[in-house]
This record gives structure tokens, sequence and C-alpha cells, in this order.
């Protein structure tokens, strides 16, 4: 009794034989059935049962934890409430994700489908962790999964699952952002159409050599993924590039809008190095297919399925397609780093052009100030002539000659003694100019 004073255990808690349960002789606590501080009885609840499960208010004292093998209904509707509870309120209606269904045709269902992550985890054999990200609009997000049955592509916004037999096809539509750059948006096609180039892409026969065989089903839908994506990258960029060349060839330094259009200038070259940042993912993704021989051997579902699954280097065909859409996105990432380095390159003289127009005005308003002060100093030598005081020059003959003389020699003096300090202020900073630019250059 001791342990339980220790514990500080109140002695109105019973302890019941365990080998009721089925359990090695273990201390055991049967917890009350509610809680003592909700409304209502506070007994206990005696719960029998007759397997090695542990009963619901029954907590061992000295123990092993139950196996994480065992699953129970309650962990599988957590997992479901986490994986739908994520993004809910971004592709999906009460937690069910809109999804397209291709057939082995390529020909996709008109009806549109509405299911959880769970439902399409279990028919897919994918786990729950590979589906999080699915209906997340996200410009970070590329990744190519390769599972015994399953291969699961996704680029940005759009999301497929792909088997031997069938794809699935999640399309997050992109939403209207309040962002300056996205009124000068390529016009998207709308999901109708998208979807008829999706199936022309996955049933449309191909032009092969008559010694090449004709792709698999599964290859055929990560090729049509990957056109998707890559060239819905292309329409941007050239839709990007073509405004920005326009804005950059509109800069005039005397439009009197020069801060106006250099800041859409800059605008435009922020939106081509985000689609450059994108192409530089989908081409990084690729490569680490690439770099991996089991994933590109696993590619092929259909010979799996058919029992005639592929060595680790035999990967010929899959690696030829994959390393072709490589070179394209890694010439979509050249053109749009080339054009960002052309905007930056005029950005960079039109803001020098811009530094050297205000350092004349800063200069033009220093001579101004300059003369200025000159004249300033002689007028207050002639100020104090004009106070109604005796200054014993009121009877000289030629008083007004002399001073008026002495005001503009002082006045000239200042002015003379202000542009000299000027000249060699600008002097000085032509120098500078010079030496760090001959380290730079």
């Amino acid at each position: 009794m001791r342990i339980w004073t220790k514990l500080r255990i109140p002695s109105s808690l019973t302890l019941r034989p365990v080998e009721r349960y089925g359990l090695r002789p273990r201390p055991v606590l049967v917890l009350p059935s509610r809680s003592p501080l909700s409304t209502g009885t506070t007994g206990f609840q005696h719960v029998q049962r007759s397997g090695p499960q542990y009963a619901y208010g029954v907590l061992p004292l000295f123990g092993k934890r139950p196996s994480s093998t065992q699953r129970i209904p309650s962990d599988t509707e957590l997992v479901d409430a986490v994986l739908d509870a994520s993004d809910s309120n971004l592709n999906t209606k009460n937690g069910r994700i809109t999804c397209v269904y291709f057939d082995r045709s390529g020909h996709f269902k008109s009806e549109h489908k509405l299911l959880t992550k769970a439902e399409i985890a279990e028919q897919f054999d994918l786990r729950h962790r590979d589906l999080r990200d699915i209906d997340l609009k996200s410009e970070a997000v590329t990744r190519i999964l390769v599972r015994p049955t399953t291969i699961l592509l996704q680029f940005f916004q759009l999301c497929m699952i792909i088997q031997a037999d069938e794809a699935l096809l999640i399309h997050n539509l992109p939403q209207a952002s309040s962002d300056s750059d996205d009124d000068n948006e390529s016009p998207r096609k709308d999901e109708g159409e998208f979807y008829r180039e999706f199936e022309r892409r996955m049933s449309g026969p191909t032009i092969e050599a008559a010694d090449v065989p004709e792709l698999p089903y599964e290859l055929r839908a990560v090729e049509a993924a990957l056109v998707a994506v890559l060239s819905g990258l292309r329409d941007d960029l050239l839709d990007a590039r073509q405004k920005a060349e326009e804005s950059a060839a509109s800069l005039r330094l005397d439009s009197g809008l020069a801060a106006v259009g250099l800041n859409l200038v800059f605008d435009r070259t922020r939106r081509l190095t985000k689609i450059e940042q994108k192409a530089r993912l989908v081409r990084d993704t690729i490569r680490e297919v690439l770099d991996t021989d089991e994933d590109l051997a696993g590619m092929y579902l259909s010979d799996r399925l058919a029992g005639k699954p592929h060595a680790i280097s035999d990967h010929q065909e899959a690696e030829y397609m994959l390393e072709a859409y490589h070179k394209a996105a890694d010439t979509l990432v050249e053109s749009a780093q080339a054009a960002i380095d052309i905007l930056r390159k005029k950005e960079n003289t039109f803001r020098s052009s811009l530094a050297v127009q205000r350092n004349q005005i800063m200069f033009l308003e220093a001579r101004i100030a300059i003369h200025t002060l000159g004249l300033a100093a002689g007028t207050m030598a002639a100020g104090l002539f004009g106070m109604n005081l005796l200054n014993y020059l009121e009877e000289a003959p030629y008083g007004f000659f002399w001073i008026t003389g002495a005001c503009v020699v002082l006045s000239a003096l200042f002015s003379m003694q202000g542009m000299r300090s000027l000249r060699r202020i600008q002097t000085l900073k032509g120098f500078e100019g010079s030496r760090f630019g001959g380290r730079r250059f």
C-alpha cells in the first residue's frame, strides 16, 4: 500500500484480476466510465473482453504497448480527417476532391468523381502520406513517385495518378490573386479544353518508326502529363518575355513616367523569374528519376501486372522519354534566364541614366544655392547701410559707387569660392567613380 500512497492513487479505485482479459498478470486500473468533472454518474465501468486487446477504460501500469500494426476503425477515421482537412478549402467540396478518370484507351469520362484522399489511397494502393499535397495549389510542389502498381506525378496545380489500366487526373485551377502581375498572365484554357487536349495526347496514335514499339499506357500517360506542364510553362514564358520586351522598349527618360515604367519592367522580370524557377523545379524532378534505375524500371506497370517485371537495367524507353523532356525543361530554363539577363541589363542601364540625371539636378540645385549665398552676402553689406544710423559716409561724394562695387565684389567672391569647392567635389567624385569602375571591369 506504500506505493499507492506515494503515487497518491485514491483507495476507491478497485483492482480487477487480469486473467479474465486474457493478459499476463499485471496491475490494472479500471477507470471511471465518465469523468468526475462531467455531469451524471461517476460510477466505475467494468468491461470484459475475451481477446488480448485492451478494453476502453483499462490502463496497464507495467506492460508493453500494443503493436503499431493494430488498426482500429477510429484510426482510419482520424487519418481521413487529417488528410481531408489540410487543404479542403482549396479544391474540395466537403472533404472530397474533384477527379477525372481516363480509361485504358485514353478517353476521359464526362462525369467528375468526388473522392476523399482515403478512397484514392485505397483504390490506387498508395500511402496516406503520398496524398498529403495532391489538392494543394502550390508553385513549389513537384514530384514523381514510382510505387509497385502506381505512378504519382505532381507538378504545381496538376496531379496525376497512373496505373496499368487507368489514370486519375486532379487539376487544381489557379485561384485569382490580387498581385500586380496577375493581370498580365496569359489567357488560360478552360477546363473542358484542357481535358480534351489531355485525352488527345493519351489516346492519339503515336508516330513511331517501324522498329520501335509503341509506348505502354503508363508511359503515354506520364508523357501526356509532362507535355501539359511544359507546354503551359512555354506559353507563359513566351507571353511574359514579349510583354517584358515591350515594357523595356517603352522606357523614356523624358516621358515623365520613368519610375512607373521601371516598376513595370521590374514586375515583368519578377514574373520571368517565377517561370524560370518553375522550369528548374520540373527539370530537377525529372533528373531525380533519371538518376534512379529502380524507378525507371518500376515505371513499366503493364509488364509488372502481366508477371514480367523489368530488370533494373531494362528501362531504355522510359529513360529516352524522360531525357527528352529533361532537355526541354532545361531549354526553358536557359531561355528564361537569357531573357532575365537582358532585362536586367536594360534595367541597370536605365537606372544609371536616372542616377546621372538625378546628379545633374542635384548639382544644379547646388549652383543655385551657391549663387544665392553670394547674393545674400552682398545684400547683407548693403543692408548695413540701410539702417537709420550714422555711418559718416552720407557726405562722401563717391560713397555710393564704392559701396556698390564692394557689395558686387563680395558677392562674386562668395560665388567663385563656392563654385570652386563644387568643382573640386565633382572632380573627386569622378575620379573615385573611374577608379572603382577600373577595379570592377
